[in-house]
């Protein structure tokens, strides 16, 4: 299949460039600064520009059959102002915004984006961990992160698309071990967090698993 995954410079991008190469893909890599793209590999195209750009994003999505995004933001909020609202208007809902827009250009239909745990109504009864997340770490640290997101699903659920939204417990760098849950209505447990490398295994057989179009699962261990 020909993917475009924007994104693909972070800790999950790497890990998911990586995996769909292994897997026989043609990925396009859209990146902003090529520098942060270390990859290499004779089916890998790796295309710069910006998310906040329309053009470019249409260019980059042009000639494939599917879109992975996870763009991240590139500033974390200031922790010294904790109860400043969240700025919804960064890169993440930009890019959603003109990746949405592109893909309805060009006329592809298959777009899994990842999120984060506690988007939605995923922070709805959350259980001891997630309020402890929610309501002591995001609003000093995440804030900004958490309002982008929220913006970007709106784009992403209000969208035609065969949309898959997926929403990863705490990340770390953990190994791909294959052994993860993924469920709608998943909640932070003893153990509320998942290893980037799952997550890009996760998402990569969202490309042709229908199970959870148009819908939101939550992945952690």
């Amino acid at each position: 299949m020909r993917v475009v995954i924007f994104g693909p410079t972070g800790g999950t991008g790497r890990r998911l460039v990586e995996r769909a190469i292994a897997e026989g893909h043609e990925v396009t890599a859209f990146v902003r600064n090529p520098s942060r793209m270390t990859a290499r590999h004779q089916r890998l195209k790796v295309v710069v520009g910006d998310a906040f750009d329309p053009g470019q994003v249409r260019e980059a999505v042009a000639g494939n059959e599917a879109v992975i995004s996870v763009l991240g933001s590139r500033q974390p909020s200031n922790p010294l102002h904790p109860r400043r609202p969240g700025d919804p208007h960064g890169v993440v809902s930009a890019g959603a915004a003109n990746i949405v827009a592109a893909m309805k250009e060009h006329g592809l239909r298959r777009l899994v984006c990842q999120t984060a745990w506690g988007v939605g109504e995923s922070k709805q009864d959350p259980g001891l961990a997630g309020a402890f997340f929610m309501n002591v770490l995001v609003p000093p640290l995440l804030r900004d992160e958490y309002a982008d997101k929220e913006a970007q699903e709106k784009t992403v659920r209000e969208s035609d698309l065969e949309w898959i939204i997926v929403r990863p417990m705490i990340l770390t760098n953990g190994p791909w071990t294959n052994d993860y849950r993924a469920r709608v209505d998943l909640k932070p447990g003893r153990r509320p967090y998942i290893s980037r490398a799952n997550v890009a295994d996760f998402l990569m057989r969202q490309l042709v698993d229908d199970t959870f179009v148009r819908d939101t699962p939550a992945i952690g261990y």
